[in-house]
Formats: C-alpha cells, sequence, structure tokens
C-alpha cells in the first residue's frame, strides 16, 4: 500500500530529530527520489523486509507532525 504524502508533509517527515540516519537514507530514496522497495533494498543491501519496516518506523514517528 502507497501512502501519498504532500511535499509540505513530507519536508516535516524530514526534519524530524528521531529519524535515523537509515531512515533518513530510506526515506530520500523512497518518497523523494519514487525508487520502489526493492531498488531502495538493492542500493543499501539490505532485505525488502528491512526498508517495509522502516518505512513502517518512519510513518510511526511522523505520525504526529502530518
Amino acid at each position: 500500500m502507497k501512502f501519498r504524502f504532500s511535499p509540505a508533509q513530507l519536508q516535516k517527515m524530514y526534519d524530524n530529530p528521531w529519524l535515523t540516519d537509515r531512515e533518513r537514507s530510506v526515506f530520500d530514496l523512497y518518497y523523494r527520489r519514487g525508487w520502489a522497495i526493492e531498488d531502495v533494498a538493492a542500493e543499501l543491501y539490505v532485505h525488502r523486509n528491512t526498508v517495509n519496516n522502516v518505512l513502517k518506523s518512519i510513518r510511526q514517528k511522523c505520525i504526529d507532525l502530518i
């Protein structure tokens, strides 16, 4: 399921101080560049499920901001 956020919401999410370096990397590749989960996983040398878990973590940390 693809979540759609406005550019303003994405900027608020990216500026969240609680995001880790990995979460910022995944955020940049997936939301800003529009890459597929498989491509993000290949770029970061992690499993596809790891990317899914990171995206879930990003959404949970940023739910109050959007």
